[in-house]
Order: structure tokens, then C-alpha cells, then sequence
């Protein structure tokens, strides 16, 4: 061992020498001992070796073979991970490299530093941190494929290598907006789109992938796509071709190009996605040893907010299939000779992709449930990695979104026991996954929520409310908002006693933090619904002026939508349920304007809210009188609206019989509107 380890240091010495033969010959040496050794490549790394390839390079009469072996050392130890490649990346060699594939340079010399530039932009910091270099490095590039294609020899095998890395490399520069429009202005897509016909698989992968980087997540470059045609073709149908390839590598790539496309939702096209390319990654799902995980991700893309291709994704057997791979990957658990961490990739990327199919389709929830899935994310609950933990929670908070599921299914899964456990887990990503799904098991017509409350759910509520993470704590308000519908007393006195009033009224005002505001006014709303035990709460011990200053607050015209319908209902259901604190309310003439202001608020939403408000206002009465009539017997007269003074002031009876002739009321304010009229005496209308 020692005289090894001596060697190699030698070798590294030997790199200083003036006999170009000699540095030749240790470049060669220590290429050969590294390639496929992690170990290796981190002895090299510590003996310094690169200042030593930076200085060959940086010199202008180095042999040309020894920098394309000392390009060739640098390209495999980039290869070894990420850390490795950003040392590489600061000690500058990609400013090296990109000298050695201007026009005009040896092939040979080329091949091997577009090959390093490859493998170094495998990482996502390399690829951000090569910024100052994208603009010499893409003219440099289109050189290589335009100079290779124009040679007699086109087709000879080195040049196809020297075209296939320039395609991957300008692909892997695509990170951001700004560089796919920087490249694509280059009229590097009519080139890329001239290779899919060549009939040459590796250059038609590289220019897929080249065109799937160019145009993710970039409607401008995918429209630009749809108008290219290929001869008798158009760029689509090419794609679809290829989608269609035996060769599971280019059906995979054209399934990505077109994935990014379908976020157009153009009509045809989404056809053909659930008709072509669907079926073709449930195909390569099946295929052995290829990558399921790309095929996996890709589907999860694909299938993102679109029903109808999570339909198609269901009846191609999609579901099926990925709980197909949950039991493989379970049946290899600490078997030897298994990549374990890829299991664990490929379990998170499941999760997540099954998750987007069932996320809006009540028939892929109910084919997810028929295959065992629940039992298999109860148990993923309980992994060790917290992405797989997270995943899970995500993908069960999909499926229990339907209501017969989570009245039949969730209960005798054993889901409440670990997810309790995941509330308080201490990863902040399992935590707000965790505490997403809660909010769905928490709703009044499920039967977990009163085992949760048994268990001790408020008191880890309470405690979660006080998170640093703003996401958890909008959960958790979120689910104690579904815990107060439906209640009775004692629970929502418990409530009250342990998550605090005070709480949820600091929180109603926490400034730069909407979601929170919009979600403890919402926690607020049901704690006084239909209870005087919970108004009497608010009021005392917050106090009439506070409470009315939140009201005030929450019903401003500046206020958000959602804010505003949350704070009009709390106005109904005080005023609603008792006529001592309604008059509270009434009393304040701010208020009760800004209330009034809004029955013609644009948002229905909103101007419903605040009929509602002007309603239960107006329900209340003065007492009942008896009178004589003039043949002597008793009749009582109905007691008038207690508030119609206070209502006429701000001249509601005009405004509503206005908005009742109004043809384009929505139906289901006008509905407001009549029952708010009724209140007002006939004489006024």
C-alpha cells in the first residue's frame, strides 16, 4: 500500500517535469489509476494535483497530448461528486477548457474538453456558477456541431462524439430563463430540430434533451417549437414519432420535450399526450434495468394540474404500476448487492408522482386505495429519510381529499399514529407535510378526529402554533379552523383554554403574513359560530375595543379577499348568535359603513359575506307589542328591525333594490339581496 501511495505521489511530482514525454507519461498513468475510483480520485485531490493540471493548461506551448490527457484527468475527477467539481470550477479550468474548443482547435483537443465541460456541468452549482463563461462558451459551441456537420465526414464516429457533447453541454447550460432565451436566439432550434430525423440515436437523445432544457418551463420557446416543421412534418408530430421509438432511451427523451409542451393545453396536443405519450412511459416503466426513476418524474410532470391526463395516466395502469415498484423495492429491504439510496430516491419519486394523479380525480383516488397504497405510505411514515417521510404525507394528504375515503378507508389504515409522530418530527419539511395532511383528517365528517382529540391533539396543536416555520403554523390554524366545526362545548372550551385566544388575535394581525392573518380570522370565525361560549371568550378577554379593531382591520377595503370574508363572517356570526354584542357592532359607525361598503364588492365571495351581515344585523327585534283592536280583542304586532335607524342612515334599501335590477347580478347575491329586502318595511319598498 505504501509503495502505491508513493507512486502516485511520484506521479503527481512528475507532472513539474521540463521532459514533455515524462508529464505525458504520469498524466496517462494517474488517468488510468482514477477512472472508476472514487478513492483514487480523492488521494489525487489531496495531493494537490490541481494546480498542476490548471498550470499545463494556462500555458500556451503545452503539447497538444498532454492537454487532452490532462483534460481527460480533469473530466474523470469532476466525475467524482459535486464538492470535487466545484474545486475544479474554482481553481478555474473552465476558462481553460473554453479556449481549447474555439474554432480552429485540434478535434482530438476538442472532444476531450467538451467531454470535461460535460461531465463538470453534472451539477446544478457548477451549471449556476459558470455564468461569466455562457457567453463564449455557446458561439463556441454551435461552432463545434456547424463545423462537424459540414465536413466530408459528417457521419464518421469521432465527429458524432464531438456533436453529441457540444448538444448536452448547451442543454445543461439552460438553467435559467435568461440563458434558454440567450441560446434559443442563436437558431440553435431549427439546428437541434434537424438532427431528430438523422437516424443516429445518440446525437437524436442529445438533441432532445438539448430541446426538453431549452424549452422547461418556457411557454415562449415551446410556442416557437409548435411553428417548426422538419421537411414533411412538424416539430410535434417528429416528437411523437420518436415518442413512439423502441429505443427506450429516445422515447423517453421525446416524452420530456413534449411534456413541457403540454403545459400549453392546446387541445390536439393534449390528445395526443394521452394517447401517445402516456402510454409510452407506462412502457418504460416495464422495461428492465432502464432508468424507472427518470420515467417516473417524467409522468409526475406530466400528469401536474391536468385531470384529464391523470385520467389517462390511470387507465394506461400508471397507478398500478408504481405500487408495483413500492412492493419490489420493499421486498429488497437490506438485501444485499442493492442500491438502497436509489430505492430510496425511487420510493420519494413515487410518492410524489402518485400523489399529483390522485390530486384532483375521485377515480385515481379510488384505484390508488384499491392497491394497497395507504398501507404502503402507513408504513413509509415510519422510514428513516425524512424526503421519503415527507412524500408520503404529501401523497396521503391527495388520496384523503375524498370524503367516502376518508369516512372508509383512513380509519383502519393505522394512519393517525404516525402522522401524530411526523407532527412533531425534526425535519421542518416532514413537519409541514405532516401537518397539510392533518387539516384533511380534522374535517367534521371524518371519524379520526375524535380519536385525534383523545390522543392529545390540541396540546401538540398548541405547541406546533409557536413554530418558527410560518407554513406549519398556517397548517395548524388551518386544522383547528376544521376542529371548531361541529364541536361541542367542552371540546371548544379545551380549545380555547390551550391554543389561546390572545394567540389567534395575534396572529389575525401578524404583519407581512396574509396566509396566517386569513387563517387564525378563519380559527376565530368557528370559535364563535353558533356559540355564546365562545363570543363571551372573544369578548372577555380580548375586550369590546379590541375586538372591534380587528373587525375594523379585517373588513377594510385594503384588506386582502380572503381576509375580508373571514372577518365579515366573524361580524355574522357574533351578531347572529347574540343581540348583547351585536349592538356592540351596530354601535360603532365606522364599522357598520364599512360592512355596508361591500355588498357591492366585485368578489361574490365577498359581497355575501357582507349581506349576511347586514341580515343577522337586521334580524334582531324590538319586543313583541299587544294592542286592542277596535272590536276589543288582543292582537300582537311583529316587533320592528332594532337597527333599521341605523340601517336606513347609510341608505341600504336604495342600494339593494339597485342591485336587485341589475341584469348581470350573480344568482346567488341576488338571493341575499331579497332576503336582506324583506327586512325593511313594506312602506320603504
Amino acid at each position: 500500500m505504501a509503495s502505491a501511495q508513493q507512486q502516485h505521489v511520484q506521479s503527481v511530482q512528475r507532472l513539474q517535469s521540463p521532459d514533455p514525454v515524462e508529464v505525458y507519461s504520469a498524466l496517462r498513468a494517474i488517468k488510468n489509476s482514477i477512472i472508476g475510483s472514487t478513492t483514487k480520485k480523492s488521494l489525487f485531490f489531496n495531493l494537490q494535483i490541481i494546480p498542476h493540471l490548471t498550470s499545463l493548461l494556462a500555458f500556451d506551448d503545452t503539447d497538444v497530448q498532454i492537454r487532452v490527457q490532462a483534460t481527460a484527468v480533469i473530466s474523470s475527477l469532476a466525475h467524482k461528486d459535486e464538492e470535487a467539481a466545484r474545486q475544479l470550477l474554482d481553481a478555474g479550468v473552465v476558462g481553460s477548457l473554453i479556449s481549447q474548443i474555439a474554432p480552429g482547435a485540434d478535434a482530438a483537443l476538442i472532444e476531450a474538453s467538451v467531454r470535461a465541460l460535460n461531465a463538470l456541468l453534472s451539477y446544478e452549482s457548477v451549471k449556476l456558477g459558470v455564468e461569466k463563461h455562457v457567453g463564449l462558451m455557446v458561439p463556441y459551441l454551435l461552432s463545434i456541431i456547424t463545423e462537424a456537420k459540414d465536413t466530408s465526414r459528417v457521419y464518421e464516429m469521432r465527429a458524432h462524439a464531438r456533436i453529441e457533447l457540444a448538444i448536452l453541454v448547451l442543454g445543461k447550460l439552460c438553467m435559467t430563463e435568461a440563458r434558454q432565451y440567450t441560446i434559443a436566439n442563436t437558431g440553435v432550434i431549427d439546428m437541434l430540430a434537424s438532427l431528430l430525423p438523422c437516424g443516429y440515436p445518440r446525437l437524436q437523445i442529445a438533441a432532445l434533451k438539448a430541446l426538453s432544457a431549452l424549452s422547461y418551463e418556457n411557454m415562449e420557446i415551446c410556442g416557437a417549437l409548435l411553428l417548426v416543421r422538419l421537411k414533411h412534418k412538424t416539430y410535434t408530430e417528429a416528437i411523437l414519432d420518436l415518442a413512439r421509438n423502441q429505443d427506450p432511451d429516445i422515447s423517453l427523451s421525446a416524452c420530456m420535450c413534449i411534456s413541457n409542451m403540454s403545459r400549453m393545453r392546446t387541445g390536439d396536443l393534449l390528445k395526443d399526450i394521452q394517447t401517445v405519450v402516456v402510454p409510452a412511459l407506462v412502457k418504460l416503466l416495464k422495461v428492465s434495468g432502464f432508468s424507472a426513476l427518470q420515467v417516473v418524474q417524467s409522468l409526475g410532470y406530466l400528469c401536474h394540474e391536468d385531470a384529464d391526463i391523470q385520467l389517462a395516466a390511470k387507465n394506461a395502469g400508471v397507478i398500478s404500476e408504481l405500487i408495483k415498484i413500492l412492493s419490489v423495492i420493499e421486498g429488497q429491504a437490506g438485501a444485499d448487492f442493492v442500491d438502497q439510496e436509489f430505492n430510496m430516491r425511487m420510493v420519494k419519486g413515487v410518492f410524489l408522482t402518485l400523489g399529483t394523479i390522485v390530486s384532483t380525480n375521485e377515480e385515481c383516488r379510488r384505484k390508488a386505495v384499491e392497491d394497497q397504497a395507504l398501507m404502503y405510505l402507513v408504513r413509509a411514515m415510519g422510514h428513516s429519510d425524512s424526503g421519503v417521510k415527507a412524500a408520503a404525507c404529501l401523497c396521503t394528504r391527495y388520496i384523503i381529499r375524498s370524503v367516502s375515503i376518508c369516512r372508509t378507508h383512513v380509519p383502519e389504515s393505522g394512519i393517525l399514529a404516525p402522522l401524530m409522530s411526523l407532527l412533531q418530527d425534526k425535519t421542518a419539511d416532514v413537519q409541514v407535510t405532516a401537518s397539510a395532511t392533518l387539516v384533511n383528517i380534522l374535517t367534521d365528517f371524518s371519524p379520526l378526529r375524535a380519536d385525534a382529540l383523545k390522543a392529545g391533539l390540541i396540546d401538540i396543536l398548541a405547541k406546533l402554533l409557536g413554530s418558527p416555520n410560518s407554513t406549519v403554523c398556517r397548517n395548524v390554524l388551518w386544522s383547528i379552523r376544521n376542529l371548531l366545526v361541529g364541536i361541542d362545548d367542552d371540546t371548544r372550551r379545551e380549545i380555547i383554554d390551550k391554543i389561546k385566544i390572545e394567540t389567534l388575535f395575534s396572529l389575525s394581525s401578524a404583519p407581512h403574513e396574509s396566509f396566517l392573518q386569513e387563517h387564525a380570522l378563519g380559527a376565530l370565525r368557528n370559535v364563535v359560530v353558533d356559540s355564546m361560549l365562545g363570543i363571551n371568550a372573544m369578548f372577555d378577554t380580548m375586550g369590546n375595543n379590541r375586538v372591534i379593531e380587528l373587525l375594523r382591520q379585517a373588513t377594510r377595503s385594503d384588506a386582502e379577499s380572503a381576509i375580508k370574508v373571514h372577518g365579515l363572517y366573524l361580524v355574522n356570526n357574533i351578531a347572529i348568535r347574540s343581540q348583547e354584542h351585536c349592538e356592540i357592532i351596530v354601535g360603532d359607525e365606522w364599522l357598520l359603513r364599512s360592512i355596508a361598503s361591500h355588498i357591492t364588492n366585485s368578489s361574490s365571495e365577498v359581497a355575501i359575506a357582507a349581506l349576511w351581515c347586514i341580515n343577522s344585523i337586521a334580524s334582531h327585534r324590538l319586543p313583541l307589542q299587544s294592542q286592542q283592536e277596535s272590536d276589543g280583542e288582543s292582537v300582537e304586532d311583529v316587533g320592528a328591525c332594532r337597527y333599521m335607524a341605523e340601517l336606513s342612515a347609510l341608505d341600504l334599501h336604495a342600494t339593494l333594490e339597485r342591485m336587485l335590477d341589475d341584469p348581470n347580478l350573480a344568482l346567488d347575491v341576488r338571493d341575499r339581496v331579497r332576503s336582506c329586502l324583506d327586512h325593511f318595511p313594506e312602506s320603504e319598498t
